[in-house]
Parts: C-alpha cells; sequence; structure tokens
C-alpha cells in the first residue's frame, strides 16, 4: 500500500450535512489496493477524528468501507455528537494561559554596567516604585459536563452552585490536590422533568513550595492563594534601592467540599 499507485483522495460526494440530528458524512475514494483491512487501518490514520462546525463538535463514527471495482473502495467516515449518557462526566480543556504582573524576578541575569542585583529581583525600579512586568504563566481551564437524570437539575440545585461559585477544594478532586482547583461557576438549564447537562467550569493552579524571592527563601502557598511582596528602602553603593523585605501568603477563597457541594466526583 505504500507503492507509488495507491491513492486516497476526498470525493464530490463528500460533506453531506444534517442539522437534525447534526452531523456529516466524509466520504473518500481509496485506489491501488486491494486488501480490505489496511484500507480500513489507513482511513483510521488518514482521516480527522474530531470535526469543528457551526452545528458543535463532531466525532468519527464507524467508517465503512464498499468495494467498488478492482482494488477500487469507496470510504465513508460519519461524524456525530458525542453520545453522552445519564451519569457520564466529560470534559473540555484550554491551556492558553494566564497574564499576571509580577513584582520580583525568578533569578537576576545581569545589569549594566556591572555592579550586581542591588534591587534583589525587583522589577522595574522607578524612584520609589516597583512597576513589575506583565508575563505569562502556565494557567489551565477545565470545564466538567455532567448528564443529570431528570429531577435532579432544579433552580434550587442553581442557586447552590451559585453559593459554592468561588470556591477551593479542600480535598483531592478529580486528581487535584487539595487547594489547586477554583470553581468559578456552572451553566445548565432545567431538569426538574427531562434529562439534563451541567457544565462546572475550574481553573487549576497546582500548589507550590520553596519558592524564593530575593534573600527569603522556603516559601510555600496553595494554588489560588495570593501571594504579594513588602518592599524596604535600602542603600547600596550610596544609591537607594528597593528590595523585598517580606513576602505574604493569603487565603482569598473559601475551601469547600467538591464532591459534597456538586454532586458528583
Amino acid at each position: 500500500m505504500a507503492g507509488e499507485l495507491f491513492q486516497f483522495n476526498e470525493i464530490p460526494q463528500s460533506r453531506e450535512w444534517t442539522t437534525d440530528p447534526p452531523g456529516v458524512t466524509y466520504r473518500y475514494k481509496a485506489s491501488g489496493e486491494f486488501d480490505d483491512g489496511a484500507i480500513l487501518n489507513y482511513s483510521v490514520f488518514a482521516t480527522p477524528a474530531i470535526v469543528y462546525s457551526i452545528v458543535g463538535t463532531l466525532y468519527r463514527g464507524n467508517i465503512q468501507i464498499e468495494p467498488d471495482g478492482y482494488k477500487q473502495y469507496v470510504v465513508s467516515v460519519p461524524y456525530t455528537p458525542r453520545n453522552t449518557l445519564v451519569g457520564s462526566v466529560t470534559f473540555r480543556f484550554d491551556t492558553t494561559g494566564a497574564t499576571i504582573n509580577i513584582k520580583a524576578a525568578k533569578s537576576h541575569v545581569a545589569s549594566y554596567p556591572g555592579g550586581g542585583d542591588p534591587h534583589k529581583g525587583a522589577i522595574g525600579v522607578t524612584g520609589g516604585d516597583v512597576e513589575g512586568a506583565d508575563i505569562v504563566i502556565p494557567a489551565l481551564k477545565l470545564v466538567y459536563t455532567v448528564k443529570w437524570p431528570a429531577g435532579v437539575v432544579s433552580e434550587a440545585y442553581s442557586r447552590a452552585l451559585s453559593v459554592v461559585t468561588g470556591t477551593t477544594n479542600v480535598l483531592p478532586f478529580r486528581g487535584f490536590a487539595t487547594g489547586e482547583l477554583l470553581y468559578v461557576g456552572s451553566t445548565g438549564e432545567d431538569g426538574t422533568g427531562t434529562e439534563s447537562s451541567v457544565d462546572y467550569v475550574f481553573v487549576a493552579s497546582p500548589n507550590a513550595t520553596g519558592l524564593t524571592i530575593g534573600d527569603i527563601a522556603g516559601i510555600a502557598k496553595a494554588g489560588h492563594d495570593y501571594l504579594w511582596i513588602e518592599f524596604k528602602n535600602d542603600v547600596v553603593a550610596g544609591k537607594p534601592v528597593k528590595q523585598p523585605e517580606r513576602v505574604h501568603v493569603e487565603r482569598v477563597y473559601e475551601p469547600v467540599n467538591f464532591a459534597t457541594a456538586l454532586g458528583w466526583s
């Protein structure tokens, strides 16, 4: 099949769309190979597993091959929404990162002319201020979709979710350690008389230990605690400088048991 005569091309009758239920079928013409098993295996690697469209994300289904002459096959590849069952949990993720302002560097590289690092890693010292710098940091956004049976998703349930929005996990949850997940809210619809799906949105941030800022070492913080730096005025080589004097870590979110509060884990 690796020979020069083998071809696998999308045919003009491809991409037949439906909107209710949403779906599309891609069709290909495979020629130059008589082994239908080889054609089927090649089709798995040569066609996309997911198709993004105006009717939503569609997933590749059962690939069908049909002989169409000597060493000729028509390959049909259907795409449909993922079939979710009651009680199932699926997820989407986004790792595009976040931008924050930091006041101190991880390490000082150089100063010109020389003289070391009189500011002990403080960034953008101008007069009496430390301006810092905006940087991109790792950030993981997770959206879990849970399919609930009829009678679970109600107005009362939506109010309960609202109360715990802006909380962190007091116990390990979905493989994340205590304090690493921040629940930022949900979207869903009425399910008092029918099955319903709810999206639960989280932001993940790893816990950290052994951090060093300036001359201050051994700093630890939970993933969503707030860290800020208190600077002091000093004089080095006869010139005024700003240096980190103390590092403060503050808990700004209430920890809750997500499994109990959300009703799933």
